[in-house]
């Protein structure tokens, strides 16, 4: 049974105890409470519990344990649900969405002035730029403490003494972060989008929503790669430290190489669609520029080597692939 879990022949006659909601947020899992003494430990008095429908517990068989080390959803969706409640209460809804709406409220206001772009793809140009630096800080941020913060505290520690699998934990943990951090960048950004459909009215609306889908794109695979940092770092510190490195080659390191290696090879489209989907800074900006003028050069390039539009999205998506399996794995090795 994974993590301690109770050995369900154990349990076959048995009713479940009636359950309490934790006063963190803990959710129930699987159908037994945490054990007294791990929940003691917890510096947070958090508590995490764990349901199952008691003909699963009771008819459970070898065969059935072998299954059981593939994620389950209901698993997944209630750690999901716990992760975003805790999130919540923590501020981090309210204080993302406020910086997001700060700084594209700023453009939005100015969009009107004679110094600053006017119209929805010289606005949604701007805030391409503005979303490729502050957008991937705001997810490594928000996803760099995901677990390594949790067993320091000792809340992740309790929830891995029950029926519930490492890698269920933390594609639960992504799960609700992702939520909270997708909702943010939806309110945040999408004040301002209301107030540029106010000024330019509503012809280019959907060049400034298809900005809105791929930054939530963009945010959430950043989010990936922030967890599976996490996942791996074995103090906060460190996981600090690791997910301001990656920003800095994602946001700022990675394209100036880039246009180095491209300049000395005189332009080939083989290596700048290598280069875009090395990194999804890149990858985004041409994805959220490709309704518009200003990403036309940097799509027919991408295009020469391979790229679409819809290739860029998937691309995106193999990077949030690849964030959670690393976390998977890496929770699999990490002592708590």
């Amino acid at each position: 049974m994974p993590n301690g879990g109770t050995d369900p022949a154990d349990r076959a006659g048995e009713a479940p105890d009636p359950i309490e909601p934790a006063p963190d947020g803990g959710v129930a899992l699987d159908g037994a409470a945490a054990a007294s003494g791990a929940s003691g430990t917890s510096e947070t008095g958090a508590s995490a519990e764990v349901t199952s429908d008691a003909d699963e517990t009771a008819h459970a068989t070898d065969a059935d344990a072998v299954s059981i080390a593939l994620p389950r959803p209901g698993i997944v969706a209630r750690i999901a649900r716990r992760e975003t409640r805790l999130t919540t209460r923590r501020g981090w809804t309210v204080g993302l969405t406020v910086v997001f709406a700060a700084f594209g409220l700023l453009l939005a206001t100015f969009s009107g002035s004679g110094v600053a772009p006017t119209g929805y793809e010289p606005v949604v140009a701007s805030y391409v730029e503005l979303a490729t630096f502050l957008v991937p800080l705001a997810a490594l941020a928000f996803g760099h403490g995901a677990v390594v913060g949790a067993a320091e505290r000792g809340r992740l520690g309790v929830v891995l003494t029950l029926p519930v699998s490492r890698a269920e934990t933390a594609i639960g943990v992504y799960v609700g972060r992702a939520a909270v951090l997708g909702a943010a960048v939806v309110l945040g950004f999408g004040v301002p989008g209301l107030l540029l459909l106010r000024e330019f009215g509503l012809a280019g609306w959907p060049t400034f929503a298809w900005f809105l889908f791929a930054t939530l794109a963009l945010a959430v695979a950043l989010l990936g790669i922030g967890v599976a940092i996490s996942a791996v770092a074995p103090t906060s510190t460190m996981a600090l430290a690791g997910a301001l490195l990656v920003w800095a080659w994602v946001a700022l390191v990675h394209d100036l190489l880039a246009m180095g290696v491209l300049a000395a090879l005189d332009g080939a489209g083989g290596f700048v669609a290598a280069a875009v989907a090395a990194n999804p800074v890149s990858t985004y900006r041409l994805l959220a520029l490709a309704p518009t003028e200003a990403g036309g050069a940097g799509i027919a390039a991408a295009l020469d080597g391979g790229l679409s539009v819809g290739v860029l999205l998937g691309v995106l998506l193999g990077w949030v692939a690849l964030g959670v399996v690393v976390a998977a794995v890496a929770m699999r090795a990490k002592r708590v």
